[in-house]
């Protein structure tokens, strides 16, 4: 009898123990999960805080990106010219960069610390397109080179007998000051153009 109540006390302290030790890796469990949760949330409260205060500083970052853009007025095309990472702008204010910037006629479109977006506005159409045009009191097909600027590459093929006396003064108005209408892509969409006007 003596080894029956051996085996019952040791089963019994082995219960204790394995009882006990359970409820003592799901307390600790549970205190580095809290402890975990609330380091993550200070980490992005701080990471909030540097962000707004960045905001509120207003101020380009080392690492942000500064997109240079050109608006083709005549067609109202807008293509990026350029990317480039902030360099020589960092630590500097909106009102820095748009002095920087404001003898090369760029404008600040968009600020922020990561990223700038600044847009020049040229009077021409977009490069390498075909665009109707006016040429000696006639329409005439142009193309535009990598500039924008307008060229007539045949005199004989481009410049057309339609003379802008036949036209409204409206479509005078138009082909003189660019319209996205008259870029086109190739010169047979040039040339179906035309057919508006015959």
């Amino acid at each position: 009898m003596d080894r029956r109540k051996i085996r019952t006390a040791i089963l019994v302290v082995f219960t204790i123990l394995i009882f006990g030790l359970s409820c003592y890796i799901c307390i600790v469990g549970f205190q580095n999960i809290n402890m975990e949760k609330k380091l993550s949330q200070a980490n992005k409260n701080s990471y909030d805080t540097v962000k707004v205060n960045s905001s509120i500083n207003g101020v380009v970052d080392n690492d942000a990106r500064v997109i240079f853009k050109i608006k083709y007025d005549k067609s109202g095309e807008v293509q990026i010219e350029k990317q480039e990472l902030a360099g020589k702008l960092a630590g500097k204010k909106k009102s820095e960069v748009e002095k920087a910037y404001k003898d090369v006629g760029y404008k600040v479109e968009k600020f922020s610390a990561g990223e700038i977006v600044l847009i020049k506005n040229v009077d021409k159409y977009a490069p390498n397109k075909y665009v109707l045009g006016i040429k000696n009191g006639f329409i005439a097909i142009y193309k535009t080179d990598k500039q924008g600027n307008m060229l007539i590459e045949n005199e004989k093929r481009d410049i057309t007998s339609i003379s802008t006396n036949r036209l409204k003064e409206e479509d005078i108005k138009l082909l003189t000051k660019g319209d996205k209408y008259f870029q086109c892509n190739t010169r047979e969409e040039a040339e179906a153009r035309l057919e508006d006007y015959e």
